[in-house]
């Protein structure tokens, strides 16, 4: 298989990597901050210095920062697990998140040997896999380092490490391991043929997670970094569903935003791959609110049904409610904003909410709202949530507006959607306080 030009500039991290490797025993003790950033967010960092960010994001190509590796080490040391596959493993933080569960043995060479009789890893682009088993072989080097004191010989590791190469996770045969560690693309694809939870384009990352249950043997585990859209996501469900249906899901964690270069909030997800039957325990994919009235009980809650890019100009010429017109709080009358529209109108008095928001700013309400008042019906874009009273007019809406500025309400919505767009079921979800009305 060929190099994917996109990367060929990351094979100059490559031969650095080389030169450090080289140099080990002739630098001793002075080599140990070098390895130390190899083996922690310089690949990641050169990955960024190197490679195109038009073409990181065509590929998906966003390495695992130390932090959530860390969390990664964290669950597999929980794991009975002794063989790990990353089918995506780009520059290999998550096998070195592996290594941290396997012990050394007398030599760098033996411990190679065993360790490469284990870890298996996959990649469509050589450049990455090249620095992936470099950046093993440092690893074991400075495990024994830790032991000894000294760096042993560094010549001729790599040829232990033929578990790792280039290739692609969709054609490989059935590999079976203890564990199955993931960091995939975010990017949309088709997706397959034979899906039952999804048609057209959708997550990459979710066809991902499924195809790579096969490389687990039965009771193992999968330990995976996924973007937080396929755990709180409406349009996910039954992707939740499939993956109940296949697995026991151990351990959901938010972990927020990827990185700081990468804007996308993620979770972690372990699962056990189930050996026979149906699983017996619902899964919590995010907390259970507290019994009794809930914000759908009181209002109706739908999206703006104006696609203004989209939709014809045609029919009267009605008020039109943007997200920009809105003020950041408070009350809006009627906007003088107007639009030809045929569609459904809402009539005032109700609550207007922004859907874009952002998850890990906690300075203000995620979900503010604003009062629009009025005597006309009015045209809402589809950029905004409206929750219509069923009764109680303005009083209920203030009332709900309080509700949305707690902070309380921020740690649910947080809980329940951390993806950028709140949905009409996370607002219909909030508990409504027993001491309104």
């Amino acid at each position: 298989m060929d190099s994917v030009p996109g990367s060929v500039a990351y094979l100059e991290h490559t031969a650095h990597i080389d030169g450090v490797l080289g140099s080990l025993q002739s630098q001793g003790a002075a080599a140990r901050p070098q390895v130390d950033q190899l083996l922690d967010g310089h690949s990641a960092a050169e990955l960024r210095r190197l490679v195109p960010l038009s073409y990181r994001r065509q590929v998906g190509a966003f390495f695992t920062p130390s932090n959530l590796r860390a969390r990664v080490a964290e669950a597999l040391k929980a794991t009975s697990a002794e063989s790990y596959l990353d089918p995506t493993c780009g520059a290999g933080d998550l096998l070195l998140a592996a290594t941290e569960a396997m012990p050394i043995r007398a030599t760098v060479s033996e411990t190679l040997a065993d360790w490469g009789g284990k870890l298996h890893g996959w990649d469509l682009h050589e450049e990455f896999i090249q620095a992936a088993r470099r950046r093993i072989a440092l690893c074991a080097l400075k495990r024994h380092y830790e032991t000894s004191g000294r760096f042993d010989d560094s010549t001729d590791l790599l040829r232990h490490l033929n578990g790792i190469k280039q290739a692609d996770a969709r054609t490989q045969g059935t590999t079976l391991v203890d564990a199955v560690v993931l960091n995939p693309p975010f990017t949309r694809a088709p997706a397959p043929s034979d899906c039952s939870w999804a048609q057209g384009k959708t997550s990459n990352a979710a066809i991902f997670f499924l195809d790579a249950l096969q490389h687990v043997k039965k009771g193992g585990h999968i330990v995976a970094i996924l973007p937080d859209s396929l755990r709180s996501g409406t349009n996910f469900s039954k992707w939740r569903a499939t993956v109940e249906g296949r697995t026991d899901v151990t351990r959901i964690e938010r972990l927020g935003v990827f990185d700081d270069h990468t804007d996308i909030d993620v979770f972690l997800l372990v699962a056990r791959v189930r050996a026979t039957g149906p699983s017996q325990h619902p899964v919590a994919w995010w907390s259970k609110p507290p019994e009794g009235r809930t914000v759908g009980d009181l209002f109706e809650v739908r999206v703006g049904t104006v696609v203004d890019n989209r939709d014809p100009h045609e029919g009267e010429s009605r008020p039109f409610l943007i997200a920009r017109d809105l003020p950041a709080s408070g009350r809006s009358e009627v906007p003088s904003r107007q639009r030809l529209f045929s569609g459904r109108l809402f009539e005032p008095p109700f609550v207007a909410i922004r859907r874009t928001s952002r998850p890990t700013e906690r300075s203000s309400a995620r979900a503010a709202g604003v009062l629009v008042t009025g005597d006309k019906p009015v045209a809402v874009d589809n950029h905004l949530l409206v929750a219509k009273p069923l009764k109680g007019g303005v009083k209920a809406c203030n009332a709900l507006i309080a509700l949305l500025a707690e902070s309380s309400t921020n740690e649910l919505l947080d809980d329940r959607i951390s993806c950028r767009h709140l949905t009409v079921s996370a607002i219909k979800q909030l508990p409504w306080p027993e001491h309104a009305h």
